[in-house]
């Protein structure tokens, strides 16, 4: 008895260390860094970035959020990446009705929100409107911003990256000039595969160069911050295994912008609710979860549901109202550095402008190439996939209303009124008995109430009715028989449910997208190339050890242009390299 208690306290012992360990490694925060094409754009331009993500290998977050405010704090573009192999690429257009201002980006997971803001990717930018001809703002002069920031804070401590080697026979080339320079990796394991991304872009005078991957995914000695209480009220979800709705059942009315409706009394006012998320389609589909005793509740969203409309609701009748998690909500406010208001800011500004200009004018604009688009394997959370029988009321002679409808065409179906208010049955009929509740009712994919919210539908508004007599369990919900009724012009839109409901845009993830790369064309000598980009090249893919040959060509406008290589390998180790070089005519 001894020996057995004894193998028992260190199978006990092993196991407490093994999920110690476990929990340790789920501990390990996530971070992003974010490669931009360049710091300043005029209104009208594609800002494109490449993200990296660092984490727990194989544990790590599939998307991430990207967020462009200005100094007021307005959101001016709000969007979500999917990650690949810790990287995820693409373009934000900039509004041509955009005002010249510093603007920042915010990038982050959802899993980085449980470790606060401080946490979070931020940079800033410059945006300048074509139209606005004065640009006081970018006056150093006349600057009166308040600064949370000194100058010194913005010089780059460079972390030497010796496993990246770039091959650049020289630093001075001629206007028009085709450049080749190749890349490869150094003491990388066999198996290693490196991502990276390219940028060559003019450099704007007085700004350093911005912090690399190498120093963002080492500088582990991060500022404190104060987090306002309601940010930290709850665990955000890792979204590994696909996109997570997040929300809180709150059962005293709140006021607010979105829609709410139901506010019926029960028994037992408890947070056990059961929370129902559909769309309006042509399949009946439902997905479910269950609050838990402080309402809280989240959902693992099938990727069947991105970039729809969702109707999310309770099951129950209750006095209450659904809060959905805002993933785009930021607490800490922004105040822009004094990082671009520095002698010759204005003038490069309006040089970019009017550049912008004489682009526009000979209609000089990259064209946008289409990556991959990442296609998710669909289980579309059908709630049949075979109806007993379909009735398509077309075929029949015009009914008034679903009672003349049940009586008429729906055997297994009985509509009878008590009271105020219409009560459905439904015969079972593979045990020949009624069952035991009313079924449930789906209109138009989404599940309703009760039947007195289509008892005024008549065949003129029908398309199709799907009936199932029969108990069936979907998932542990047991569904005492399906009714599902397909209107011709989406009547669900305009029932009024009774139980408290919202309506919530489901997020789609942005496409990859790139410049195509440029190819000067010979035969129209007479248009002017001004191009203050001249290579953006966002998925370089590098296996151990191979040499890739990268080339671009130089443009009519002379200056100094940043190198600037970013990218991580597939175990996690960041890469970086960069290099000034000048364009000169050639007469120089």
């Amino acid at each position: 008895m001894k020996a057995l208690l004894y193998i028992l306290l260190i199978l006990l012992n092993c196991f407490c260390l093994c999920n110690a360990q476990y929990k340790n490694l789920s501990a390990i925060p996530e971070s992003i860094y974010l490669h931009t094409d360049r710091r300043v754009y005029i209104a009208g331009d594609n800002l494109f970035y490449t993200l990296y993500l660092k984490g727990n290998p194989g544990q790590m977050s599939k998307y991430a959020y990207l967020v462009l405010r200005d100094r007021h704090n307005s959101l001016i573009t709000q969007v979500r990446v999917d990650i690949r192999n810790q990287m995820a690429f693409g373009s934000i257009y900039l509004s041509d009705t955009l005002h010249s201002d510093i603007y920042q980006i915010v990038s982050y997971t959802n899993c980085m929100r449980n470790e606060g803001e401080y946490s979070f990717f931020i940079k800033e930018v410059v945006i300048a409107n074509r139209f606005d001809k004065k640009l006081e703002l970018f006056d150093s002069t006349s600057f009166n911003g308040l600064s949370t920031m000194s100058p010194g804070q913005y010089s780059v401590d460079e972390i030497k990256n010796e496993n990246l080697i770039v091959h650049l026979d020289k630093q001075f080339f001629n206007t028009k000039e085709k450049v080749t320079f190749s890349i490869e990796t150094k003491d990388i394991p066999g198996d290693t595969i490196s991502r990276l991304s390219v940028s060559i872009s003019e450099i704007v005078p007085g700004i350093p160069d911005e912090p690399s991957i190498s120093s963002c995914f080492n500088n582990v000695a991060k500022p404190s911050i104060t987090i306002e209480p309601r940010q930290n009220r709850c665990i955000y979800h890792s979204e590994i295994e696909g996109p997570v709705i997040e929300g809180r059942v709150l059962t005293m009315p709140q006021s607010g912008n979105q829609s709410v409706t139901g506010t019926m009394d029960i028994e037992n006012d408890i947070n056990n609710y059961t929370i129902l998320v559909s769309t309006p389609d042509s399949i009946a589909n439902m997905q479910y979860t269950t609050a838990d005793s402080l309402g809280s509740f989240a959902i693992l969203l099938n990727h069947y549901y991105e970039g729809k409309e969702l109707i999310i609701r309770l099951k129950e009748s209750a006095k209450a109202s659904i809060e959905l998690d805002n993933k785009f909500e930021l607490f800490q406010p922004f105040t822009p550095s004094e990082l671009f208001i520095i002698p010759g800011i204005r003038s490069y500004m309006v040089r970019s402008r009017n550049i912008s200009e004489v682009q526009r004018y000979y209609n000089e604009k990259s064209e946008i190439d289409t990556g991959k688009i990442v296609d998710h394997v669909l289980a579309i959370p059908r709630i049949y996939y075979k109806s007993f029988y379909k009735v398509f009321p077309a075929d029949y002679l015009p009914l008034t209303d679903f009672v003349e409808i049940a009586r008429e065409l729906l055997p297994s179906l009985k509509v009878r009124k008590s009271t105020d208010n219409y009560i459905l049955s439904c015969t079972d009929t593979r045990n020949r008995g009624l069952l035991n509740k009313e079924p449930a009712i789906f209109l138009d994919g989404v599940p309703i109430d009760d039947v007195n919210q289509i008892i005024n539908l008549g065949t003129n508004q029908i398309m199709r009715i799907d009936v199932l007599p029969v108990n069936r369990y979907y998932g542990e919900m047991l569904l005492p028989g399906i009714l599902a009724i397909f209107s011709k012009n989406l009547e669900i839109n305009n029932i009024q449910f009774r139980t408290p409901t919202i309506r919530f845009q489901a997020f789609s993830s942005l496409n990859n997208t790139k410049p195509e790369h440029y190819i000067p064309d010979y035969s129209n000598k007479h248009i002017p190339d001004v191009r203050q980009l001249l290579l953006w090249d966002p998925e370089i893919i590098l296996h151990n050890t191979e040499k890739r040959q990268i080339e671009f060509y130089t443009s009519d406008l002379q200056g100094d242009y940043r190198i600037s290589i970013q990218g991580i390998t597939s175990n996690g180790l960041p890469l970086n390299w960069s290099a000034i070089i000048t364009v000169q005519s050639k007469s120089n």
